[in-house]
């Protein structure tokens, strides 16, 4: 490859996204393409947008930098903070704490009632000095009220200024009022202030009204008057609480006096030490004026002195914290503190002396550590560099875990940069140390806040010193620039950590305080100014990367043509470097049929193996710059083509090294099929071939389209390469691709296959795909081949016949399944003795059942079994030839099947010939054959008991009790006798069950559930058999004793109190015992069987409730009759004495039927009584409804279902369900139809039971839902598979 392309492109700047190249596992479509849009669009998507034209002699080669300068970090002249005005006041009028606040219009109503009374009350009066003193405080109040409205006013005055003058105006207009109202209140206190002053010398409170008269005065600027007052205080009444404040309000005059007159300083000072002089346990002010005193101090440059008194201000918040405004005075101290420590403490120092003061609880160091960060920055303003490294160094080491750990590591950074800018090494350092910092700070436990100035700073302190060394030595707008290498380097050392450190959006949100707002740098301009310098220094391996980058971040930008020109020369250079020789011409050993079929393992490690892999950045990198280069370069002469071409190449390889098969794969089918001409369209071919293997091979879903387009162009590869003198040169290339051809079709059947196989709405087409393309490549590789005696093209060829049918059977094309599995059991071509022959066999039966076509599943079934009896699946084909042979009513047939089952599988599957013999009988008793189902019962019952599992033996003797009164010689005796031993089977229904499941190991617990299910209504049925004969002997013989007397009343009277006596005290206990006997159902275990319950249910609740109607039936003296109210009486009384009974006893039996029988929609002879008895008796809860369910013994639920033959499991037969798979060894038996599926459903509905009954009660065996033929029906095939 050329090592430099000089001539003019028409270029565009893009930005190629690799990191989003579809994976192998990505999901596609059935059918879909095999490389999808996206890897294509990859390939060929050029922008519409930028530059058409660059011209290298008109631009030039190297880039320039667009920014004008970077403020210096200039080192500040040592200088202090002077003081302002205190930060901190403490209240000094202690009314408003008492005082109510009152609207204004209730406060005045109140002043105008107390100027009434005063002016009515006599000067002698010892109330009217209270009176004026509570004016004077009402005044004050109305003058604090006002005070509070104007300053309202005047805010909503402000807000209103720019968007309603109009408004603003009226605000005014209220402010004006408040003031005049305001200043007329104060005036008034004052004067009734000054009344009790004159009037009553002697007044108790005379010292307070002294205070509060002066600060009145005070606050109206009458200063004046306000220090005399005062100073009266002091005079008069020296002992009064309110003296410290004198002194105090004598020191805040002077203090704003010396703020313009330093000479006041003195006075101001005698006044705040006079009022330090009363002990701080009763002098509110006492922490207040040694705050001003500190104030007075520090404006005297006495800062020793100043710290005394912020520190005794301190103490005294600590100490009296509930004095008002304590700790918000102490924090202001502490404040104010810094800036006076800056300019007398040592920075070492600091720590200990503040901590002694911050406030900070024991263990804690929160405040002090803010103490000494306000001291470094203090001492950075004033420009006292080395204390503030001092410091931050100390505090680093105290606060190593704080949220500020960065920000002080950037104030030494900015220290240094500020006292050493032209020593470069050591800024390096402690830039660097900076952005240590930062990593390790970004990854620890911090707040999202600290983290974020962290960021700001660090950038900031990284950028703008790159930039200033980048201008130092490159210069900038016609400014000549230092040259200095040093300077160069270590400004693109910076750019690289920056660029390698922030992205885009981040950087975007820093400030930059050095550098002019409109020069504020974005990640862009860093990262085309490293590249710039990297260019200028030849660091291709780096400057490439640095190029894109710019590209990527703006590819219209005005620096962007020269970038990406730039970066193709840089990747050149790498792309060189890294495949020395024909390193790039070879493969990795994935190509079609250079590995054996992998185990499932072994394909599971091939998959994460092949997985693509992220792009490294020289990868990037190389791609974008190619991508370019083949979009915009439109070569002229043959070299210029030649070189598209290795562009085009070394693009397609370093997708393939980075696994990106799909882009791979059509980079290279583009150079292969094009440039035949070329020495690298061979290694393009067998590149592609391998690329698209591994896209077929290891998707996930597979993608069967990569093998009809490996089968399209393997055949042009041929021509192109294979023909005349190509075919030697390139021999070995040429053998692979004649091998290729068949192992592709197969492929891609196979993965067809396991594309269905995941399901979705178009597998079933894919299947028939899958068969066709299977039996496609039968007939092209093998059909032909075979029946000539010659060897087939492709291996496995019975494989590939069996695959076809079982994915033509998963598709429910039955008929060419069938035609499948018949060729290979064709003798012509000699694969009928192989294991995939034997399979296909038995497969047939099943198709043939699939279609109902059961006299041919039937022999296909016997054809398998007595072939290979001992082969897998034999006995489960005699079995459901059993099943199928008395379905037809071809019972010899069937009774010959079951007796070769027992022969051949009697020893070793016991339970399943047990399950069979007891199907005979249960067939006759489903044809209501009662005698034959006696006979076929009776011959098998003891193998059945010795064989079967319990499930089986319960519904066994139950049919055979069923039987023995069903056949026209009744055995009651037998039948009594068979029921029984269901009873006793049962007795252990824990154990029982545990068999049942122990029995059946293969079958999932449905299956198990619906057995146990069937179980249980055979014991329900044996219970109901046992409970109805107790009742017929007990509960049924007791009659109600029929009234024959007189009439009279002692004739009726003495009938009821003995023979109805008699009957009650008999018939209720037989009643009882009866109802236990059926509660035995209710409570069988694990749940109890619906139909019966229902049954119970209404047996137990029609016996009480024909139980109560008897009542009804007592005789009635004759004169009763006739008086209304005496028969009334009489049968409220029968009623009041039945009615308790009706309600406890059948009422909620009868409600138990009817629940069951809604529950599972099952309604029968039982259930219609129970419904018409609630109805009758319980009108306004229940009704009969005819018109919803015709007659009452319909059921709805398959709890009466009479059940088909049973499979040797004991479960209706219905075929396996079971996808075509490439392993041999897989079963397959044919696919349900609809109907079956119906079926099964309708027989899965059964279930329920007290907690929920856990199967079908259905009578008879088995269980499941299954297509069975018509009685003596024999159904044929009609084209195609469908049936008459």
């Amino acid at each position: 490859m050329n090592k430099v392309i000089a001539f003019g492109l028409g270029l565009l700047s893009i930005a190629v996204v690799h990191s989003s190249a579809m994976p192998v596992a990505a999901a596609e479509t059935a059918g879909g393409a095999c490389i999808n849009d996206a890897a294509r669009k990859e390939l060929t998507a050029c922008p519409g947008a930028g530059p058409k034209e660059f011209d290298v002699g008109k631009h030039g080669n190297q880039p320039h930098v667009n920014f004008r300068g970077v403020a210096p970090v200039d080192g500040k002249k040592k200088g202090e903070i002077k003081p302002g005005a205190p930060t901190e006041s403490i209240p000094r009028d202690e009314r408003k704490s008492r005082l109510q606040a009152r609207a204004r219009a209730l406060l005045v109503t109140e002043i105008q009632g107390l100027e009434s009374l005063f002016a009515s009350t006599p000067k002698s009066s010892p109330d009217r000095v209270e009176l004026a003193r509570r004016l004077s405080e009402d005044y004050v109040e109305l003058e604090s009220a006002a005070f509070k409205e104007k300053t309202q006013a005047e805010i909503d005055r402000d807000t209103l200024k720019k968007t309603n003058p109009a408004g603003a105006g009226q605000k005014q207009t209220q402010a004006n009022s408040a003031a005049q109202i305001m200043n007329g209140a104060r005036g008034k206190a004052q004067n009734y202030y000054s009344l009790i002053k004159n009037e009553y010398p002697n007044y108790s409170k005379l010292d307070e009204v002294l205070y509060y008269l002066a600060y009145e005065y005070e606050q109206a600027n009458d200063n004046a008057n306000a220090r005399k007052v005062y100073l009266e205080l002091i005079n008069k009444r020296p002992d009064s609480k309110y003296v410290p404040n004198a002194y105090l309000a004598f020191g805040e005059l002077f203090f704003n006096e010396a703020m313009g007159d330093p000479s006041k300083w003195d006075l101001a000072a005698q006044a705040y030490t006079e009022v330090i002089k009363y002990p701080p346990e009763k002098n509110k002010v006492y922490g207040y004026a040694w705050y001003k005193l500190g104030y007075v101090f520090w404006n005297q440059s006495q800062f020793e002195k100043a710290l005394n008194a912020f520190k005794k201000t301190i103490d005294w918040g600590n100490t009296y914290k509930e004095q008002p405004g304590a700790s918000k005075l102490a924090d202001a101290a502490r404040k104010d503190t810094i800036p006076v420590y800056a300019l007398k403490g040592n920075p070492a120092a600091a720590y200990n002396y503040f901590h002694n003061i911050s406030g900070d609880t024991p263990g804690s160091d929160t405040k002090t550590f803010q103490m000494m960060d306000d001291l470094g920055v203090n001492y950075l303003d004033t420009g006292h560099y080395p204390e503030a490294i001092t410091l931050y160094r100390d505090l680093m080491s105290r606060d190593r875990n704080g949220d500020k750990h960065c920000v002080y590591q950037a104030h030494i950074t900015e220290a240094t940069l500020a006292m050493k800018s032209g020593n470069k090494d050591l800024v390096k350092t402690e830039l660097d140390n900076q952005l240590k910092n930062y990593n390790e700070f970004k990854n620890a436990n911090h707040t999202a806040e600290s983290k974020k100035e962290c960021a700001n700073k660090t950038a900031a302190l990284l950028t703008e010193t790159g930039m200033a060394w980048h201008l130092e030595a490159v210069g900038s707008q016609g400014q000549r620039g230092t040259g200095d290498q040093k300077a160069m380097t270590l400004a693109a050392y910076l750019y690289k950590k920056i660029g390698e450190t922030w992205n885009a959006q981040d950087f975007s949100t820093f400030e930059f305080p050095r550098i002019v707002k409109e020069d504020w740098p974005t990640l862009y301009k860093i990262r085309y100014a490293m590249a710039d310098l990297l260019y200028f220094q030849q660091k291709w391996a780096e400057c490439g990367p640095a190029f894109d980058a710019v590209v990527a971040e703006n590819p219209t930008g005005p620096d962007a043509p020269e970038a990406a020109y730039a970066s193709v020369l840089c990747y050149q250079n790498i792309y060189e470097a890294t495949h020395k020789g024909d390193t790039d011409k070879k493969g990795m050993g994935n190509a079609p049929g250079q590995a054996k079929q992998s185990e499932a393992q072994k394909k599971a490690e091939d998959d994460a193996r092949l997985r693509p892999k992220p792009l490294t950045d020289n990868q990037k990198g190389m791609i974008t710059a190619f991508n370019r280069y083949i979009c915009y370069i439109k070569p002229v002469d043959a070299q210029g083509q030649d070189q598209l071409v290795e562009v085009k190449y070394a693009r397609a390889r370093t997708y393939f090294e980075a696994q990106h098969w799909e882009e791979a794969a059509a980079a290279f089918r583009e150079i292969a099929l094009q440039n035949a001409d070329k020495d690298v369209g061979i290694y393009a071919a067998q590149l592609y071939l391998e690329a698209i293997n591994v896209i077929g091979s290891h998707s996930n879903p597979p993608r069967p389209a990569c093998y009809d387009d490996m089968q399209n162009d393997v055949p042009k590869f041929v021509e192109l390469y294979c023909t005349g003198e190509k075919e030697k040169k390139n021999a070995d290339q040429c053998v692979s691709l004649t091998k290729v051809s068949c192992d592709i079709q197969r492929l891609k059947a196979q993965k067809l296959v396991e594309l269905a196989d995941k399901g979705g709405p178009n597998a079933v087409q894919t299947y028939e795909q899958a068969g066709n393309t299977y039996f496609e490549l039968w007939r092209r590789f093998g059909e032909a081949q075979l029946s000539q005696g010659q060897p087939g093209q492709c291996e496995r060829l019975d494989e590939i016949l069996y695959n076809s049918a079982k994915a033509f059977q998963a598709a429910r094309l039955v008929a060419k399944a069938i035609k499948a599995r018949m060729t290979l059991l064709d003798p012509r071509y000699k694969m009928d003795k192989s294991d995939l022959a034997k399979k296909a066999t038995y497969e047939i039966g099943g198709n043939y059942q699939a279609i109902a076509v059961y006299d041919q599943a039937a022999e296909w079934f016997e054809k398998f079994a007595k072939e290979n009896p001992k082969y897998e699946k034999a006995d489960q084909a005699l079995s459901d030839a059993t099943v199928l042979r008395l379905g037809l009513g071809d019972e010899e047939a069937g009774i010959k099947d079951a007796e070769m089952f027992r022969k051949n599988y009697g020893a070793s599957k016991p339970t399943q010939a047990a399950t069979i013999a007891f199907a005979i009988g249960a067939h006759y008793a489903e044809k209501e054959d009662w005698d034959k189902a006696q006979k076929a019962l009776e011959d098998s019952i003891g193998y059945i008991d010795r064989n079967a599992a319990p499930d089986i033996q319960v519904q066994a003797h139950a049919t055979l009790a069923r039987a023995y009164l069903k056949v026209r010689h009744q055995n009651k005796d037998r039948s009594h006798a068979d029921y029984a031993k269901v009873r006793k089977i049962w007795e252990n229904p824990a154990d029982a069950v545990r068999k049942i499941n122990d029995s059946y190991p293969n079958e999932d617990e449905a299956q198990k559930q619906k057995r146990v299910g069937k179980a249980l209504n055979a014991v329900g049925e044996a219970y109901f058999a046992a409970a109805e004969e107790l009742k017929k002997e007990t509960v049924d013989k007791i009659k109600f004793p029929v009234y024959r007397g007189s009439g009279t009343k002692e004739d009726v009277v003495r009938h009821i109190n003995t023979r109805v006596k008699e009957w009650l005290e008999k018939k209720g206990p037989a009643i009882e015992k009866a109802a236990a006997e059926y509660k035995k159902i209710v409570d069988l275990q694990p749940d109890a069987p619906p139909k019966w319950v229902i049954a119970a249910g209404s047996r137990v609740g029609l016996m009480w409730g024909d139980f109560v109607d008897s009542f009804r039936a007592a005789p009635i003296p004759e004169s009763w009759k006739k008086d209304a109210e005496m028969r009334g009486v009489y049968f409220d009384a029968l009623d009041a004495k039945s009615e308790p009974i009706k309600v406890q006893r059948a009422k909620p039996a009868l409600v138990t039927c009817l629940t069951y029988s809604v529950k599972f929609q099952y309604f029968d002879q039982y259930s219609r009584s129970c419904e018409e008895w609630l109805a009758k008796n319980y009108k306004a809860e229940y009704h009969v409804v005819d018109e919803l369910r015709g007659a009452p013994t319909l059921s709805n639920s398959g709890l009466d279902d009479k059940p088909p033959p049973l499979t040797i499991g004991g479960l209706i037969w219905h075929p396996q369900n079971t996808g075509p798979a490439e392993k041999v060894a897989a079963s397959s038996v044919a696919a349900p139809s609809d109907d079956q599926k119906a079926d099964a459903k309708k027989g899965d509905k059964a279930g329920g039971g007290k907690g929920g009954v856990k199967a079908s009660a259905n009578a008879g065996a088995g269980g499941g839902g299954g297509a069975k033929p018509p009685k003596g029906a024999t159904v044929r095939p009609l084209p195609g598979g469908k049936k008459k």
